[in-house]
């Protein structure tokens, strides 16, 4: 009986060492997620100022990127600068150089050049016929021998070939103007002139057996056509050709029989007369084709009229002036 009288009260404190234990050990788990939770906040904090130092460095790194960017950036435009003076003085150079590679062929051309500067100040006439031979030469040879008259044949590479020889063997001068007369092919380069040069220059030596030093361009030193072709040839070609020792002419009398096809012989006649009545010498332009049927006409009457003005009748040679034109190219 008295054991059961004793059952709640043991319950009883049973039942309050159970909630002290409790509360102890709440306490104790409280204190230690405290703790926990301090500690948490402690590297919270020290990793947001690790953060933070981080954040600096990364904005003092990009402060320095950016420093850095704008250096290469700005070296790079230095550069850039650099390359493009570089660029303007190696073009002043090659101008310079050009300049005066121009000026020592041109000294050369004089010292190579027998070309008189100056035309004679008497009364010569050099009759020229260019882009022979042809069907017409034979006759032309006839009218000059019975006047006595010499002249100069530019001829080229076509056909008649076998005319040439007589042409030198009569007295006259056997000049060159192309092999081609092809003005795309022989003036695209000076190399490509020379090649075409050559190739005529090579035909005619094979029949006379000497080398003609003695040239015209097709369309004369003032040519523009050529521009087609190659920018500045003809103030190369019209300097090179006289450091080679080539005598180059154009003329200061024009028949006009290149205007077109058999033009009539009595304006080729007033033309020529014409142009040479205030000239002391005067090289003449006539053409050598089947097409110039007229200027063949005309020839007679040409010389006739010059020979009462006082001109005498001679082929051209390398001491002649070129009575050059201006070039136009």
């Amino acid at each position: 009986m008295k054991i059961k009288r004793f059952v709640p009260t043991i319950l009883f404190c049973a039942v309050v060492v159970l909630l002290i234990a409790s509360i102890v050990t709440s306490i104790f788990v409280i204190r230690s997620k405290n703790k926990t939770i301090s500690d948490n906040k402690s590297q919270i904090t020290e990793i947001s100022k690790e953060l933070n130092e981080a954040k600096a460095q990364i904005a003092e790194k990009d402060k320095v990127n950016g420093e850095l960017t704008a250096k290469l950036e700005q070296a790079e435009t230095d550069k850039a600068n650099l390359q493009q003076e570089n660029s303007n003085l190696k073009t002043e150079i090659e101008k310079l150089n050009a300049k005066r590679l121009i000026e020592a062929e041109k000294l050369t051309a004089l010292q190579n050049s027998p070309q008189s500067t100056y035309p004679p100040n008497e009364r010569i006439c050099y009759l020229t016929f260019d882009d022979g031979p042809s069907d017409n030469t034979l006759r032309i040879l006839d009218i000059l021998d019975a006047y006595n008259a010499k002249a100069t044949f530019f001829v080229i590479g076509a056909s008649n070939l076998e005319y040439i020889p007589q042409i030198y063997q009569r007295g006259h001068t056997v000049g060159l103007h192309s092999d081609t007369h092809r003005y795309d092919i022989i003036y695209s380069s000076t190399d490509a002139y020379f090649a075409d040069l050559n190739a005529i220059s090579n035909k005619v030596e094979q029949l006379i057996g000497i080398k003609s030093k003695v040239i015209r361009f097709p369309g004369g030193g003032s040519n523009g056509v050529s521009k087609q072709y190659c920018k500045g040839i003809m103030s190369r070609l019209t300097t090179q050709v006289k450091v080679q020792g080539y005598a180059y002419f154009d003329w200061n009398v024009s028949s006009g029989d290149a205007d077109g096809n058999n033009v009539p012989a009595q304006q080729i006649i007033n033309n020529v007369l014409t142009q040479a009545q205030n000239k002391n010498s005067i090289c003449v332009l006539m053409h050598d084709t089947m097409a110039k049927s007229t200027t063949v006409e005309a020839l007679p009457y040409i010389i006739e009229g010059l020979a009462s003005m006082g001109y005498r009748f001679e082929g051209l040679n390398e001491g002649v002036n070129g009575y050059w034109h201006a070039v136009n190219n």
